[in-house]
């Protein structure tokens, strides 16, 4: 091996070019066979050292095989050098350095030889001496793939292992001429992972040697390509290293693709530094494989490892040497080793001196990070390294910045230390050596963490105020110094309730002054309560008071925060002050009232004055105008119902109701004021009246004592629960309204705006008057009830007998049944009804309530009759927000004012004063706009169903009212609401539909109904609900106008797809044809001469012609019709033969086939059978053949006639109003009988004489036939009385009188 070579370096030929590898220096080699190209000549390197001696040489090529290779790049002219690297981690450094690479040079190929590593140097000797430089190049190339086979633990013996890590400690006594070079540091780390890569326990030499290095030149502790060796060694230290993201010394030390082989620096271009950059970005993340190579590898000989860190650390501090000749390297070795307190501890107290001297700032600055981030234990050392760092006082920003990131990684590395940081803060701003940048520290730290920082902070005032001196000054004055200084970024809630926690500590239960402490605390709450009044928040406040209703989001945020704070004291009152102290009832009252803001004022800033003079008033209010919570309330009334809580019952409802008050007279559209669910309240507050007799007084025995509440309170209790009721309709309201008669007599009293009893919603004057009467029966009972109680208690004490005017508790108590029936109030109590309505505007709350809908339900309870001048008063106070009251609201005012308007108008118009004719003009500016309203809820684009059937309903139902008037004024509201809409659409007004225009002109006021209603957008929705309300109406109805009207629009719009509705159309019209004779003769009379009659004859055929086709066609085969067992199809069939009597009407109808359907033309005529009993039914009455008689259809006459009896000829000859072809008729089927059965018709004759003188004048009439019916009856006349009764049966006939039926 020693022997002399006439160069270093054997070139490949310029014949056998070879494929290069990716750019670089190195070129991994293996065993990848080049297919098709020749081997080339290898590039072989000895080491550059002559004086080695051969001992030396096989000792390293023994251990380190391919240790000769290290050097290659420092030679300028190599084309190639192959790394050596047990598992290929160079091959990916190549692409650093550019310079030494030409593109076109390949990667050589070599062939692998493997032999046994004991064999290794005979054979590469064997070789040498046969001269074959190719078997020497594969032995070699063999040997450097041996860790890469899984056989790297050859290299992990001791002597391989002090080899190797003497290369990494750059050992003088070995003689390299490229001493800089940093890949032999990384070959030798790497051959050293791979050897170590699966053992737990590595030696503590690489420890040593990893402070070597980092004390010194870093040349591979910096090394990203060391980085996995690196990082195991540093698991000894436990250190949780920054993120390099974090860290500002990465540019400053060694590049991590620095791989030149020289030790001094050289300039690059800016290529190459991008280049780097992107390297160092690339590998800033270890990969899959090497993250799972990291693992702790010194458990066993931890205590010895840190032993030795500590101990080289304290050599290097306690140097004698100036502070600015302290290495940077000594700097990022502590950052690496702050995993041990006491280097953390060592290097926190010289930390504030590197921090300000600008040549170590960089690595200062990252050990600082590295210190917070390992300060986890919380232990006495931590607590130091804490302190310490609160006391580094920094000016520059930048450093001011880092030093605040860095206080958010020590809370972040333990909670704990969130607790100590605000402790020591607030001490050291407390002490005299107080930093300057303490104020900076508490903003960060109230930024990281906004829920839990304030509660540690509140905890630390508690501390402050449990000294033995009053510390409550300088409480309030550092508490609004905080405050100030982080710009109100604090979690007030938070920081309130932190001071009400309840404290365990053995100084807090062994605590002097705990009245002392209650109040204080109660002090620092609501001076939290006032520093939460921002810029913003006053802005906002001082906007709200000149009316302006914009940009509010602040002020409602402070509310709500203020009212949270409320719920929280009053809960640390109930429950956690009893059990601190026993606090007297005074300062225990003090301080609910303090907390509520309902204290005299000087109690909040006599301390310090502050706020000042001019925000005080303005704070206070701001603090007191706030929403009050159910929790709240419900937490007063039950310290007031405690015994053993020094708040009474009567201070309690005293309370409650000032509350309540407050919180209703500051309601505003976007803040909920007054919000409560519980239906608890109604008992609590009302079991707060109750009055208890005194326990030491006993009643007789089996005397049951009366339940009582105390006058003033219950009352009292009663406004309480209305106003509450008024903001919570859903849940108190509701409950409020059904279950409390007393209750929902006020409620009605508000909404109505009437303080009468009874009051004015109980229409019937026998209902007041049995209220007034019931009212004085209760009265006059309890005024018994109180006196014999009271008797009682005097019997058992004073003994002095009670009378009605010595009474001490009669004018003091009432009965207490509040589900009973509603009282009438006192005179003081209605007036503070109104009081209370008229500054709170509680009836309009209830009556904008649509569930439940209390304004709907006392307006359907009234009678439509009932004058409801109380709504109008609403709807013209409602203030344009007509969308808040219910629609039958609006359209009971809209025919409150039809009313008014019909009223004759009196002519004094011209009296009339400027103030009425302003509210007249009012009212008529909110009817048109209410009509407005109202036609946009039917035409409007914003149309519903809902809306739409509501409002038509409302006067709907009315036209079928027993009341003229009421049917009147449901007409002109629907014409109003519907005709009037119909003028938005301009011209087209004037141009009817086609199909409508006949009807509309014969009925000029009813187009409303037949042709403004069919064009409603939502027609279809309210067809079946209009028919319905009309069926019903053509029953009620008089005015035969109207009816027609109504008969026309059922006849084109009634909905007929289902039969139920089909039948009882069909029903409702045949009940009026049969049963309303009088209208019908009004409707059809020949002397009326009523243009529409033709029309309503019409309409009524096409509804039984529909009906009847329908009918037949199920009989025909199709399933449409299924028949009932009701006689209802008789009563159909006699109302449609009244309608055929009448004649066709003019034009076009369904006459001649509803005639030919009942009466066929000569054929016989329809039957029917009773389904019970199969017998034939009765079709034709006597009554009604005989209108089918006296109709001008001859087919009637001819059905009505036959197969008469002789006794009902005989009748129907004496009726009057047969036409002269009737009677023809009637006569020739009288002489048939006479020729058919002679016995029987005489017998049935009662009267010969005038039935002779009656066929007689029918004769005159023109009437034809009866001559042999004569003749029966003169046979058996005298002659002389014959002429006689002739004259008297003129006179009969000319005297018309009523028919016969």
């Amino acid at each position: 091996m020693n022997r002399a070579k006439p160069t270093t370096l054997r070139r490949p030929s310029a014949a056998k070019p070879s494929g290069h590898p990716p750019p670089g220096d190195f070129i991994a080699l293996g065993s990848k066979n080049q297919s098709g190209d020749p081997k080339p000549p290898a590039v072989l390197l000895k080491p550059a050292s002559t004086s080695s001696t051969a001992d030396r040489k096989r000792e390293t090529s023994s251990a380190l095989p391919s240790a000769g290779l290290s050097g290659l790049t420092k030679r300028p002219k190599l084309s190639t050098t192959p790394p050596v690297s047990a598992l290929g981690r160079l091959a990916d450094v190549a692409a650093v350095d550019k310079r030494a690479i030409s593109p076109s040079i390949k990667e050589p190929s070599v062939v692998p030889i493997e032999v046994s590593p004991s064999l290794l140097l005979d054979e590469i000797e064997a070789a040498e001496s046969e001269g074959n430089d190719d078997h020497i190049e594969g032995l070699l190339c063999g040997a450097s793939h041996v860790p890469g086979q899984n056989q790297a633990n050859v290299f992990a013996t001791e002597g391989i292992i002090e080899a190797l890590c003497s290369l990494l400690r750059r050992d003088a006594s070995i003689n390299f001429k490229a001493k800089g070079n940093s890949l032999v540091s990384v070959l030798a780390s790497n051959l050293l992972m791979a050897a170590y890569e699966e053992d737990e326990n590595w030696p503590e030499i690489f420890v040593k040697v990893y402070i070597e290095d980092s004390l010194g030149e870093r040349i591979w502790v910096d090394s990203s390509h060391c980085k996995t060796f690196v990082d195991n060694i540093q698991t000894a230290f436990g250190t949780k290293m920054p993120p390099k993201s974090m860290l500002l010394q990465a540019d400053t030390g060694r590049s991590a693709g620095d791989l030149s082989a020289g030790s001094s620096p050289h300039p690059s271009t800016p290529d190459e530094d991008d280049c780097q950059t992107e390297l160092l970005i690339a590998e800033e993340k270890l990969s899959p494989e090497d993250e799972g190579l990291i693992m702790p590898r010194y458990e066993e000989l931890s205590e010895s490892v840190e032993d030795y860190v500590l101990e080289v650390l304290k050599d290097q501090l306690n140097r004698r040497q100036p502070m600015d000749n302290v290495s940077r390297n000594l700097l990022r070795l502590l950052t690496a080793t702050c995993g041990y307190k006491e280097a953390r501890l060592m290097a926190v107290q010289r930390l504030e001196m590197w921090l300000q001297n600008p040549k170590l700032t960089r690595p200062a600055q990252d050990l600082l990070m590295s210190l917070c981030m390992n300060s986890i234990t919380q232990g006495a050392d931590d607590m130091e390294v804490i302190s310490n760092l609160i006391k580094i006082r920094l000016k520059p920003k930048v450093l001011l910045n880092h030093y605040m990131l860095c206080v958010r990684e020590l809370l972040n590395a333990n909670r704990d230390n969130l607790a100590t940081m605000v402790k020591l803060v607030i001490f050291n701003e407390l002490s005299n050596a107080r930093n300057p940048n303490n104020m900076q520290v508490l903003h960060t730290v109230l930024q990281h963490s906004p829920e839990q920082a304030p509660k540690f902070l509140a905890l630390v005032f508690q501390d402050l105020l449990t000294n033995k001196d009053d510390y409550l000054r300088a409480s309030r004055a550092l508490l609004r110094e905080i405050i100030k200084q982080t710009k109100h970024e604090i979690n007030f809630g938070a920081f309130c309730f932190g001071l009400m926690q309840e404290r365990k500590e053995t100084i807090y239960l062994e605590l002097e002054f705990k009245e002392r402490f209650v109040i204080q605390v109660t002090d620092l709450l609501t001076v939290s309560m006032m520093l939460g009044i921002t810029a913003q928040v006053k802005e906002s406040g001082l906007a709200w008071d000149k009316g302006e209703k914009k940009n509010l989001e602040s002020l409602r945020a402070f509310q709500n925060q203020i009212a949270s704070i409320q719920r929280d004291a009053v809960w640390w009152l109930h429950t956690v002050v009893p059990s601190i102290s026993k606090t007297g009832a005074k300062d225990y009252v003090h301080c609910l009232h303090k907390v509520l803001f309902t204290e005299q004022p000087e109690t909040y800033y006599k301390w310090d004055n502050w706020p000042p003079e001019g925000d005080r008033n303005f704070f206070l209010r701001l603090c007191s105008e706030v929403p009050l919570l159910e929790d709240t309330l419900m937490r007063i009334l039950v310290i007031g119902l405690s015994r053993d809580l020094p708040l009474g019952p009567a201070d309690a409802m005293e309370l409650a109701d000032h509350l309540v008050k407050r919180a209703a007279g500051s309601q505003s559209d976007d803040l909920e004021v007054l919000k409560v669910e519980r239906i608890q309240l109604i008992d609590a507050v009302l079991n707060l009246c109750t009055y208890h007799h005194p326990e030491n007084i006993q009643l007789p025995a089996g005397y049951q004592a009366p339940n009582l509440a105390i006058s003033a309170l219950y009352w009292k209790a009663w406004l309480l629960i209305l106003v509450v009721a008024a903001f919570n309709p859903q849940k108190i309201g509701l409950a409020s309204w059904d279950g409390y008669p007393t209750l929902k007599m006020l409620m009605e009293m508000v909404m109505t705006n009437n303080y009468t009893y009874p009051p004015c919603t109980v229409a019937d004057e026998d209902t007041k008057t049995e209220m007034i009467n019931r009212e004085l029966q209760i009265s006059q009972r309890e005024k018994q009830e109180i006196l014999a109680f009271e008797s009682h208690l005097a019997a058992a004490s004073t003994k002095q007998t009670i009378t009605e005017s010595n009474s001490l508790l009669l004018s003091q108590l009432t009965s207490l049944d509040p589900q009973g029936p509603p009282r009438r109030p006192p005179p003081q109590i209605q007036e503070q009804v109104k009081t209370l309505n008229q500054s709170l505007r509680l009836g309009h709350l209830l009556c904008r309530s649509r569930n439940p809908d209390f304004l709907l339900n006392i307006i359907q309870r009234q009678a439509s009759s009932q004058s409801m001048p109380w709504l109008a008063d609403l709807v013209q106070s409602s203030e344009g927000s007509l969308d808040v009251l219910p629609v039958q609201c609006l359209c009971e005012f809209l025919l409150h004012d039809a009313a008014d308007d019909s009223l004759p108008i009196e002519d004094d118009e011209e009296g009339e004063s400027k103030e009425q004719k302003a509210k007249k003009r009012q009212r008529q500016q909110k009817q048109r706009q209410l009509l407005g309203r109202l036609q946009d809820l039917l035409l409007g684009p914003k149309a519903d169903e809902q809306t739409t059937c509501e409002v038509l309903d409302y006067f709907l139902r009315r036209l079928s009212s027993s009341q003229v008037a009421s049917r009147v004024l449901a007409m002109k509201g629907l014409s109003l609401v519907l005709s009037e809409g119909g003028l938005k659409d301009g011209d087209e007004r004037d141009q009817p539909m086609e199909e409508d225009s006949a009807d509309a002109e014969l009925l000029p006021g009813y187009q409303w109904l037949l042709q403004d209603l069919p064009k409603l957008p939502l027609f279809d929705s309210v067809r079946g609900m209009t028919s319905t309300a009309l069926q019903q109406a053509i029953h009620m109805e008089t005015d035969p106008q109207t009816i027609s009207a109504y008969l026309i629009y059922l006849s084109q719009h009634a909905p007929v797809e289902e039969q139920a509705s089909h039948n009882d159309l069909a029903l409702d019209v045949a009940r009026l044809i049969v049963e309303r004779s009088t209208i019908m003769n009004s409707l059809f009379s020949k002397h009326s001469c009523r243009p529409e009659s033709n029309a309503v004859l019409s309409a009524f055929l096409t509804i039984f012609s529909t009906y009847i086709r329908r009918m037949r066609k199920t009989k025909e085969g199709e399933d449409l019709y299924s028949w009932s067992e009701s006689q209802d199809q008789v009563f159909l069939l006699h109302a449609m033969v009244i309608l055929l009597t009448l004649g066709p009407p003019k034009g076009e109808s369904d006459f001649y086939a509803l005639l030919d359907i009942w009466f066929p033309d000569k054929k016989p005529l329809p039957t029917a059978f009773l389904v019970d009993t199969s017998e034939e039914a009765l079709l034709l009455p006597d009554w009604l053949k005989l209108r089918m008689i006296r109709s001008e259809v001859s087919r009637l006459v001819d059905a009505a006639l036959h197969d008469l009896e002789p006794q009902q000829l005989l009748l129907f000859v004496q009726s009057f109003g047969i036409p002269v072809s009737s009677m023809s008729k009637l006569l020739q089927y009288l002489d048939q009988a006479v020729s058919h059965d002679t016995p029987t018709l005489e017998e049935n004759i009662m009267d010969k004489h005038y039935m002779a003188h009656l066929v007689e004048v029918q004769h005159e009439r023109g009437a034809t036939g009866g001559h042999t019916f004569h003749s029966l009856l003169s046979s058996s006349l005298p002659p002389d009385r014959d002429a006689a009764e002739t004259s008297k049966a003129k006179v009969t006939v000319e005297t018309p009188h009523s028919s016969v039926k």
